[in-house]
């Protein structure tokens, strides 16, 4: 499990850290300064938009998986925990940030937003005098009836720190109004629709019954940058995140890819069998990989002739959005 921190020091892998309905996400790129570091069990990674911190514990269960997003797909591995108790659901000062990877960051104000999860403290960190007034005059209080806060955290633009019993994501990078969009790199999403639903996560996460997702890990995309754009294919990279599925994976799902991709490499037209509704999605990621990965295919184009491409998969009410992720 220790190889899951790879990911830290990697320019082309993210990073989350969230529940469903408010999510900090890190990424950077490959020519950004970086202050990595690494120990046994831990590794952080601080650049001058934002930083992750991941420390793996033994009642860590590594989650993976890989779906079709976009017009291509993405693989993950979340860092799942059991369900804790607790978890705010007021606004609370914490006091100073100890723990902020920044030493800077250290003497200003920690205050968690109490968004409800049981497993993430969603906050802001601030020095600001009328900023940190404006958050204890609502303290107590939940966000939801502290409207005002918004446009002063707007304006005030104060980092944002979310952490969970293994992770700790900070973003230093403004926070954009309602109307505009979430910057390149490091960014919060806040959105008070979905987290009235007090999920924890996406219903489209296989997370197991009993457990919350601490951190994901979002691998490196075999045929894409981190910010989307198509580059030369990479197939190390794609063999690194089947090799982290059949470890970490739903084996029932490893094994129905398995035999899909098997037939795919045997089958000049796909046999009947992998047509049945109940493969389709498993199929539809097979053949894209494909598509991107081996074009010249002796089998793809009888396979795609007989399935259409699947278009209709987008971001809705069920899904959290994970704009970092190079195929959305």
């Amino acid at each position: 499990m220790e190889d899951l921190l790879d990911g830290v020091a990697d320019p082309d892998a993210g990073w989350s850290v969230g529940t469903f309905g408010a999510l900090a996400e890190f990424l950077r790129d490959p020519d950004e300064p970086a202050d990595v570091r690494r120990a046994l069990g831990r590794a952080s990674v601080v650049t001058p938009r934002g930083g992750v911190e991941v420390r793996l514990t033994d009642d860590v269960l590594p989650v993976a998986w890989e779906r079709r997003a976009g017009e291509s797909w993405s693989q993950a591995v979340a860092l799942c925990l059991l369900v804790p108790s607790g978890g705010r659901s007021v606004i609370t000062e914490l006091g100073p940030d100890a723990g902020a990877l920044r030493e800077a960051g250290r003497d200003a104000a920690l205050v968690d937003l109490g968004v409800g999860a049981p497993h993430l403290e969603a906050c802001v960190r601030t020095g600001d005098a009328a900023l940190l007034a404006a958050l204890r005059a609502a303290e107590g209080r939940p966000l939801a009836e502290a409207g005002h806060l918004a446009s002063a955290l707007v304006e005030a633009g104060p980092h944002r720190v979310f952490r969970t019993a293994v992770a700790r994501l900070e973003v230093f990078t403004p926070i954009p109004p309602p109307t505009g969009a979430s910057p390149d790199g490091p960014h919060t999403h806040l959105l008070p629709r979905l987290l009235a639903r007090g999920r924890t996560h996406a219903a489209t996460d296989p997370i197991p019954a009993g457990h919350v997702p601490a951190a994901t890990l979002h691998l490196p995309h075999p045929t894409r940058t981190v910010d989307g754009r198509r580059t030369t294919p990479r197939p190390d990279r794609h063999r690194r995140a089947q090799e982290m599925l059949a470890r970490f994976g739903d084996p029932a799902a490893v094994a129905e890819k398995a035999a899909v991709t098997e037939a795919l490499a045997t089958s000049v037209v796909p046999p009947s069998w992998v047509l049945a509704r109940g493969h389709r999605a498993t199929v539809e990621l097979a053949l894209r990989q494909c598509e991107e990965l081996e074009p010249d295919h002796p089998h793809l184009e009888e396979w795609r002739a007989r399935v259409p491409r699947d278009r209709a998969v987008g971001s809705g009410d069920d899904e959290q959005p994970l704009t970092h992720d190079p195929a959305q």
